[in-house]
């Protein structure tokens, strides 16, 4: 009988068993991409080539490449499957820069002296120029590397590259995003600095004149400085949502008792514009658990747009309903309405619909995209309505319902101080408006003040003075507001002496720093005389 043989593969081509190892490994080689996401330069080169010695034998693996910018070149070495140490390090890098010297062509293999043995070495190029490089590859083996096992190789670089590329970017990307964050910062500080004094010094002229009717250039300059800082706020807080550090401060929260002081808080708004107001609200109250100040944001946003998006005269409505679950509320008027072209980008950033020249209804275009992120960190969801331009529009807020609150929320209102409860504060700013006029109302309050601009000089005064409370702004020349908290709270422990930071900074790591630094209260300019009235109270509680 004639026997029967396997022809062999033809040159160049390989068995069926080796084609479909080498399918395999390259399938995984352009999985790798996929375990970049979120990785550094320096991760991005160990994954390739790890990935590349467990598909090609080799002895050595270097990289030679620049992984940021204005950063040295990075070189890591990996030797018979072990990273090699920065001494051992030194002499592959010193041999590799004779290599580069004699300008070995691309993805040829070369006889090559190296720091064990001669080797046959592979050089492949990840890039030119600013961020150009090499990565070797090396074996002792007579047949490194076959033709496969180069394109592999080839593969490996050329994705390994492309990484870098990613790595590099996100990084750019996320130093872009860090300088954009520490402006806006420090453009909040500044713009509020200035902010503070006027508001501060229009609460106390309305003290002072409560049984008198303020002239109208008052009004004007109350609202305008007071949509001012809305606007700041909501700028800043809009920067914390993209970067996903929005932090609740969740309680037991009477949503009815919430709706009236937003109503309250918008009167002057609906006043001006002549709006009839209609509120169709449960007298009991309706329990959700939710962070005060936030939710208060969310319906101030929805009242201040309806109130602009509404000519002169129009109609307003807000209703509640609940059932065992939620807590719905929907603000309606008979506006503007909503185009449907602008539906699907209503709640998106910097969305306005159709902006005329005069910029005659105001805002940033982001009191949307904030209502709906304050609502869904609630758990909670934003709907609108509406039936074209011209038909008005309703938005809707459900939030989960709190069935019977497990402790006592915390009271919105701040009473007044009682008579006889002066207390000593000490005030320190360097913005001098900003210190005589809070200086003038805490005095117009009948505590007993000494203000000062200087930090060591405040340190002096405190020693003499005794104050129960110290007022201090954190940008101060000289000695920084930490710095000087650290110095006091080291001379006047916690029941003696009360710290609140009064000041422009608003981010979460300054009220951490604050913290850190023995502050009791952070406040934010331009501050509600309320909350500093709070402050002041908080100090009568802890010397009860």
């Amino acid at each position: 009988m004639p026997s029967h043989f396997m022809n062999p593969p033809a040159p160049g081509r390989l068995s069926g068993s080796a084609a479909d190892r080498s399918i395999r490994d390259l399938m995984g080689l352009l999985a790798l991409p996929a375990l970049w996401a979120g990785r550094d330069g320096q991760t991005i080169l160990q994954i390739t080539i790890e990935a590349a010695e467990r598909i090609v034998p080799m002895r050595f693996a270097m990289a030679n490449v620049k992984l940021l910018p204005d950063a040295p070149s990075h070189c890591v070495l990996r030797l018979d499957g072990q990273y090699i140490d920065a001494v051992e390090r030194a002499e592959w890098e010193a041999a590799a820069r004779g290599w580069e010297q004699t300008r070995l062509p691309d993805g040829r293999v070369h006889e090559l002296s190296t720091p064990r043995q001669p080797m046959r070495v592979v050089r492949l190029s990840m890039g030119y120029g600013r961020f150009g490089g090499n990565i070797w590859f090396g074996s002792d083996h007579v047949g490194f590397p076959s033709e496969p096992q180069l394109a592999f190789l080839r593969a490996a670089a050329s994705l390994a590259t492309t990484g870098l590329q990613t790595a590099r970017a996100d990084y750019e990307r996320e130093q872009a995003s860090r300088a954009k964050d520490e402006f806006l910062a420090m453009l909040g500080h500044e713009l509020r600095n200035p902010l503070a004094p006027i508001i501060t010094v229009l609460d106390l002229v309305k003290l002072r004149g409560k049984d008198q009717e303020l002239p109208r250039e008052y009004q004007i300059i109350e609202r305008q400085a007071k949509h001012l800082s809305r606007l700041l706020d909501d700028l800043l807080d809009v920067t914390r949502i993209i970067r996903g550090k929005v932090e609740l401060k969740p309680e037991p929260l009477d949503l009815t008792n919430l709706l009236h002081r937003a109503v309250e808080a918008a009167g002057t708004l609906f006043e001006e514009r002549g709006h009839v107001l209609t509120m169709r609200i449960p007298e009991r109250a309706a329990w959700v658990f939710g962070d005060p100040t936030r939710l208060m944001q969310v319906f101030a946003n929805l009242l201040s747009n309806a109130a602009k998006y509404t000519d002169r005269g129009g109609q307003i409505d807000i209703e509640m309903e609940t059932n065992d679950q939620h807590v719905s509320i929907t603000v309606r008027d008979n506006g503007s309405g909503i185009s449907p072209t602008l539906f699907p980008n209503l709640f998106k950033i910097f969305e306005q619909g159709a902006a005329t020249i005069d910029r005659g209804k105001g805002g940033l275009g982001i009191g949307l995209a904030l209502v709906k992120s304050f609502v869904e960190l609630h758990e909670g969801s934003v709907t609108a309505q509406s039936e074209g331009i011209g038909c008005g529009s309703a938005f809707t807020v459900s939030l989960p319902r709190l069935s019977q609150p497990n402790e006592n929320p915390t009271q919105m209102d701040v009473a007044p101080t009682p008579a006889g409860s002066s207390v000593r504060v000490l005030v320190v700013d360097d913005n001098i408006d900003a210190l005589e006029s809070l200086r003038d109302y805490l005095v117009h309050r009948g505590h007993d003040v000494v203000a000062t601009s200087e930090p060591l000089q405040a340190l002096k005064i405190a020693e003499r003075f005794r104050p129960h409370v110290a007022v201090m702004d954190i940008g101060l020349p000289g000695m920084d507001g930490y710095a000087l908290a650290t110095a006091m709270r080291a001379s006047f422990p916690v029941e003696q002496l009360r710290l609140v930071a009064l000041t422009g900074y608003g981010q979460t790591r300054d009220f951490e720093r604050s913290k850190a630094a023995g502050f009791d209260t952070h406040l934010v300019k331009p501050v509600s005389l309320e909350a500093l009235d709070a402050a002041l109270a908080a100090h009568r509680q802890v010397m009860a």
